[in-house]
This record gives structure tokens, C-alpha cells and sequence, in this order.
């Protein structure tokens, strides 16, 4: 890693991770809100757009409306809140880096000796981790910080964590 101040601000963000790292043993990176939120909303909104003629049009033209109509609405509808918890599930999802391992909220809790590897996948972190029968992706997700930034500091982390330094 260059010296502070070498390399930009890029670099300047991995040594301001890496002194918390060492002063506190503990760095949180938390998942990104913004477009997150909005698409719970969106999608929140169609489930009720979908869910209300679902509804309303059985009550109004009788068995033929059941058949028809509410069927493919109450499916949209099914997709749409499957859609709500997924994101929202990413949404509570944080990195927690420690001297010890990773944290990634409701995923996993993983020593350094078994994280394999760090990419990013359309600006998602993802951290090969080692199981009992072979190696997984966790798929992190989007964090407030760049993800090249963050797999760079991770991969640095990691050989630091599994040389002994």
C-alpha cells in the first residue's frame, strides 16, 4: 500500500479503514439506502395497484372476474412482495470487518481462513467463503463505499490476516 497521500484520495479512504481497523478492531460498512428504498417503494405501490383490482373486479363481475382477472393480479402481486423482501433484506445488509474476520449482517460470520477471494459484480461486493463441503460467493451487495475500494482494502486485510502480520 502506498504511503498517505500517495496514490490520491482512493488511497487515502483504505488508510482511514485500516487506522480504525487497528485503533478499534472493527470497521462497519453499511449498505447503500438511496435507489434501494425507492424500489421498495415502487414496488409496495404496484403490489397495491395489482392487489386492488385483484379484489374489486370478482366483486364486481362475479366467478368469470375470479378465473380471468384475479389469478394473474394476485401472481403480480406474489412477485412484487418477493421483490419488497429481498430488498429489503439488502438493504439491512452491512459489512463488519474485524481483526478476526467478516460479518456480513444476517448472512454470515467468516474467520479470515476461510475467505478465499473478494470481487465485485455490477458494483455488488462478493466474498468467496469456505465451507464444510466447498466454497461459496456471499453476495454482500451494494455498500455506501466504491466496491473496487472495498475489495482492494478486503483483499489486503486478508493476506495480512492469513501471513500472521
Amino acid at each position: 500500500m502506498p504511503p498517505t497521500g500517495a496514490g490520491g484520495p482512493w488511497w487515502d479512504v483504505l488508510h482511514g479503514w485500516d487506522a480504525e481497523l487497528q485503533r478499534t478492531g472493527r470497521v462497519e460498512l453499511r449498505s447503500t439506502a438511496g435507489l434501494r428504498v425507492l424500489a421498495i417503494a415502487l414496488a409496495a405501490f404496484a403490489g397495491a395497484v395489482c392487489l386492488a383490482p385483484a379484489i374489486a373486479l370478482p366483486i364486481a363481475f362475479g366467478p368469470v372476474a375470479l378465473v380471468f382477472a384475479t389469478v394473474p393480479l394476485l401472481l403480480c402481486t406474489a412477485l412484487l412482495v418477493v421483490v419488497v423482501v429481498q430488498q429489503t433484506r439488502f438493504l439491512r445488509r452491512h459489512l463488519v470487518v474485524t481483526v478476526d474476520g467478516i460479518e456480513v449482517t444476517g448472512l454470515a460470520t467468516v474467520p479470515w481462513r476461510d475467505v478465499l477471494a473478494t470481487r465485485t459484480s455490477l458494483e455488488a461486493v462478493q466474498i468467496r467463503v469456505s465451507t464444510g463441503r466447498g466454497s461459496r460467493w456471499l453476495p454482500v451487495g451494494t455498500l455506501e463505499a466504491p466496491s473496487a475500494q472495498v475489495v482492494a482494502w478486503l483483499e489486503l486485510v486478508r493476506h495480512r490476516a492469513q501471513s500472521g502480520r
